[in-house]
């Protein structure tokens, strides 16, 4: 059950009322059929629709058109409502394409175990004798999903990332996609690496095949290049492999993935670190291991939800739930009052304008 104060600030971030009121003509069309919808509308009704539980399959990479200033109306009405933890969104401007992110639990659970294997490893330079390594060491930070801003207002927000502490960009970045995503993944790493004048040194991506069992791992670096006197920056792919076929069986499990301590880092920000070393390493084997273990976490899950039971005793026993009696949110204020009004007279005056035989 949604939150009466989520659902109260998504109202407020609605063009017109969600149904037609009581009043209306038994055959006038409801405002979503009177009215052109704009972009910004349906990703608002999807976001609500996903707040309310009303959507039973959630698309993980929820993609839809939309312009440039349509991107700008949306985010002025996102930030008026910085209170309230929405969810995670890319927008490409060259392509006009603004995705909605919703992760599931394989996606999650990998993104977890990954950052799990990078510190870990980031631990034991820490331990080491090469002071110089294990101080740098010391300084990585897990940046989780921050939104990231590209030149011309791309958007994005990375499923994980790494940077050093004195780092102003994200230095590792990790994306991890499923079926449409996947189409988009060379663009994101285009978008990373680009957008932060190539401060980001590579952009990991893990694919994982929706309908079958084949998994393969992909990497991006900037490449600079000069050109009559000018130094141009790109994006290059520098590694691609299976770590897993259609069948479910590990493959180039000894193959290794390599990530330099210098990669968490830039020369802009941190000086003198081309005289840092070493760096840690993931086996295809790993990475297997990682998603094998996220789908089977998943299915337990899957296959434990529903169920009442609790062990106690040493016996399977049934048990009652009661949950903590709350006092409702505090009732909107004079503010909210006048936004709520306002949309409803706007809504009246667009029905009028455009429909005679809806009345209101």
């Amino acid at each position: 059950m949604a939150d009466k104060k989520a659902i109260a600030q998504l109202n407020r971030l609605s063009l017109y009322p969600a149904t037609p009121p009581e009043t209306a003509s038994p055959n006038s069309p409801t405002p979503s059929a009177s009215f052109p919808v704009s972009g910004v509308d349906k990703i608002i009704a999807e976001i609500r629709n996903r707040i309310c539980g009303r959507v039973q399959v959630e698309e993980e990479w929820w993609c839809i058109s939309l312009s440039r200033d349509e991107f700008k109306a949306f985010e002025a009405r996102f930030e008026a409502e910085g209170n309230y933890r929405w969810p995670k969104y890319d927008y490409f401007p060259q392509l006009t394409k603004f995705v909605l992110r919703m992760a599931g639990t394989v996606h999650e659970d990998t993104i977890g175990g990954f950052e799990t294997l990078v510190t870990r490893q980031l631990y034991i330079i820490e331990q080491s004798n090469d002071q110089i390594a294990a101080d740098f060491a010391q300084g990585i930070r897990a940046r989780g999903s921050p939104k990231t801003k590209t030149d011309d207002n791309g958007t994005h927000c990375p499923d994980g990332s790494f940077a050093h502490k004195d780092a102003t960009e994200l230095g590792v970045i990790l994306e991890v996609s499923h079926s449409q995503k996947r189409q988009d993944l060379e663009s994101l790493a285009e978008e990373y690496i680009l957008g932060s004048n190539g401060l980001t040194q590579v952009v990991i991506g893990i694919d994982l095949e929706y309908q079958g069992k084949e998994a393969s791992v992909m990497v991006w670096r900037p490449k600079k290049t000069k050109e009559d006197g000018e130094i141009i920056l790109e994006t290059a792919q520098v590694e691609e492999g299976i770590f897993r076929a259609a069948d479910g069986s590990l493959v180039n499990g000894e193959r290794i993935l390599q990530i330099g301590l210098k990669d968490f880092g830039n020369r802009l920000d941190c000086p003198g670190i081309d005289n840092i070393t070493g760096g840690i390493t993931i086996s295809f084997a790993q990475l297997y291991k990682l998603v094998q273990e996220s789908e089977a976490f998943d299915q337990r899950r899957k296959r434990r939800r529903g169920s009442d039971e609790v062990l106690e005793d040493g016996d399977r026993q049934k048990m009652v739930k009661r949950k903590t009696v709350r006092p409702l949110p505090e009732s909107l204020g004079e503010s909210d009052e006048e936004q709520f009004k306002a949309i409803e007279e706007d809504v009246e005056k667009q029905l009028s304008d455009q429909d005679g035989d809806y009345i209101p």
